[in-house]
């Protein structure tokens, strides 16, 4: 493909600078300083006619060439129905069992069109009754035979240029409705190796209490808590995060990141030094940049843990179905499977509630002062009445106009009648006292004097 597409840019470029032009194409990838010069690099894709998807789709290794032989649970499929073409880090890959764009016949319609003819279009259009197509697949054990297994194709001798320093290829394992780009494991498979990818799975998983508590608290979201039909996923939101942290400086985004941005300019090689300098200081403050992507965990999760062997072959007489009649030599195998038939789970839920709480308290009290909470309730009653009886009896003292007779006497003499008392008797001594004890208030309104004297 790659000498094809060299031809058709002999009509301006000679092989030297056509040459540069493939090279520099892998940095769309892995952003490096390119070895053409940014106009002449327009003028490529000028003169070739393409977009840059249309331009990396036809420059990749196909799938149907790629992947020789298939099987899953030990029974061969023919590998163009089971694996579809997909965007991922790496660019353009061949995906199994990958959910992420949703329907896939739509998503790269035109794509497709560009390089299948019609019967391999239908052959994708009824696809749905194959493994890993339709739904996510579940295995139902653990072994070699139990899992999928690939030969490839990696034919070395065709290659023009790599995101590498050696020939091989690049398997990741990542979760079916995840983006393969945060969090992906990778190994790479060589020429004329078989490999052996073994995987183990961790689950964490929360309870439905968990989501009562305020997102705040509890730092972690649930499926369906999050708008858009596709299911949240922490790592897809770090990817998309950096996506905009790249536009944003860019104004454009690398070919390879999910086509949901229609009006959205695709990076090119004019754009290689600018997502470059970007990257570069992504690295250098990704934790910053992590933070300000407001990405919570998944409260309920999986993550799967690979451990790759990789070992060369020989020609020992070792036949199988999957192996039979390829050279071994030039195809590399590869077999992927869960090691363990367990798992492990990690549980969220609520260990102290506010009933738990409440009870806690009470036994403190029962152990540690020989109280409950209702000595507790009593105790706050009996405070309160004593507070408001002392109020009461203070207020109904206040309101008193006149003191008690304790606190007043009159001297007069013994043998006068005050009803018989009139101006006449003004000879006679009248003599009252008040006593200094009373208030201030009952002083105030009295009509007495201290001292009254009749002459």
């Amino acid at each position: 493909m790659v000498q094809e597409k060299a031809k058709e840019l002999n009509y301006g470029f000679d092989s030297d600078m056509s040459n540069k032009l493939f090279s520099s194409l892998m940095k769309l990838i892995r952003p490096d300083k390119i070895e053409i010069d940014n106009a002449t690099a327009s003028w490529a894709l000028d003169i070739l006619g393409y977009t840059v998807e249309r331009l990396m789709l036809e420059l990749m290794h196909p799938c149907n060439l790629l992947l020789v032989r298939c099987g899953w649970l030990g029974q061969l499929y023919d590998c163009s129905k089971i694996f579809k073409t997909v965007r991922s880090n790496e660019g353009f890959c061949c995906g199994f069992n990958y959910h992420f764009v949703g329907d896939y016949n739509d998503e790269y319609a035109w794509l497709m069109n560009i390089t299948m003819d019609s019967e391999e279009l239908d052959v994708l259009t009824s696809n749905n009754s194959f493994p890993g197509v339709d739904n996510i697949l579940h295995v139902p054990g653990t072994g070699s035979d139990i899992g999928l297994a690939v030969a490839l194709n990696i034919d070395a001798d065709n290659y023009k240029s790599s995101v590498r320093q050696f020939v091989g290829a690049t398997v990741l394992i990542h979760d079916p409705l995840d983006y393969p780009d945060i969090g992906a494991q990778s190994a790479s498979l060589q020429p004329g190796h078989v490999m052996s990818m073994t995987l183990t799975g961790t689950k964490l998983e929360s309870s439905k209490d968990i989501q009562n508590i305020p997102l705040s608290k509890r730092m972690c979201l649930f499926d369906g808590e999050t708008t858009g039909e596709r299911r949240y996923s922490y790592q897809t939101c770090i990817s998309e995060c950096i996506q905009q942290q790249i536009y944003g400086s860019c104004g454009c985004l690398p070919f390879f990141f999910p086509d949901q941005h229609p009006n959205v300019r695709t990076c090119y090689l004019t754009d290689v030094d600018c997502i470059l300098s970007r990257r570069r200081s992504l690295s250098v403050i990704h934790s910053s940049h992590i933070n300000d992507c407001s990405c919570l965990p998944q409260c309920n999760d999986k993550s799967y843990e690979v451990v790759s062997e990789s070992i060369q072959m020989n020609d020992v007489g070792y036949d199988s179905e999957l192996a039979r009649g390829l050279d071994v030599q030039s195809t590399s195998f590869l077999y992927a499977y869960f090691r363990d038939g367990t798992y492990l789970e990690y549980r969220k839920q609520t260990i102290l509630g506010w009933d738990s709480l409440l009870a806690s308290f009470g036994g403190i009290f029962g152990l540690c002062l020989g109280g409950s909470v209702i000595s507790l309730v009593e105790f706050v009653y009996y405070l309160l009445v004593d507070i408001f009886s002392f109020l009461k009896e203070r207020t109904e003292r206040q309101d008193q106009d006149l003191p008690p007779a304790s606190k007043l006497f009159v001297s007069v003499p013994a043998n006068m009648k005050l009803k018989k008392y009139s101006t006449s008797n003004l000879n006679k001594r009248i003599y009252l006292a008040w006593d200094q004890q009373l208030s201030q208030r009952i002083r105030k309104n009295s009509e007495f004097t201290r001292n009254m004297y009749h002459e």
